[in-house]
């Protein structure tokens, strides 16, 4: 499937051993993009991977559609499926504004479309199920990571004056 817009690259695509492309790539027409700057890559965590091996995720851009001859605008790589963004479900693999990325490829290759897709490479018997796509947008922080503890503690002693 060929998306006009930001959008999915890949909803809850199980991925195993070797290497896969995303369910979806995004048609992108340069003229289109030249303003943008703020292009947000998300990959999340779906299904925590298993298995034993290296994870990549390599977010690409092409003149093909079949991501045959790529650019390669940004990637990720997970030495095992210990990583703790790959081993716990809900977790972002990766939370990155690409726009400028994006753009200045563009500019350089002088293309006047361009296809973006994620291309996933498991090694070993690793597997993973994902979510990813591109957001104009900058993604939720997750709750659990927006808790902060104070390192002051409640004084033992008032200070003057304070009628305690």
């Amino acid at each position: 499937m060929i998306l006009a817009s930001l959008g999915k690259l890949a909803a809850a695509q199980a991925l195993t051993a070797g290497t896969t492309d995303s369910t979806n790539v995004i048609q992108m027409v340069a003229a289109d993009w030249a303003g943008i700057t703020d292009v947000w890559l998300v990959i999340d965590t779906v299904v925590a991977a298993g298995g034993s091996g290296a994870l990549t995720f390599d977010l690409v851009l092409s003149t093909e559609e079949a991501l045959t001859t790529t650019v390669s605008v940004i990637r990720v790589y997970c030495a095992s499926e210990a990583d703790l963004r790959v081993a716990t479900a809900g977790r972002h693999i990766c939370a990155v504004n690409v726009g400028k990325m994006l753009k200045e490829i563009m500019e350089t290759t002088g293309d006047t479309y361009y296809f973006v897709g994620l291309i996933s490479t498991l090694s070993g018997s690793a597997t993973i199920t994902l979510d990813a796509a591109l957001s104009p947008s900058e993604p939720q922080t997750l709750h659990h990571k927006m808790v902060t503890e104070s390192g002051v503690t409640v004084p033992a002693i008032a200070s003057a004056g304070s009628g305690a």
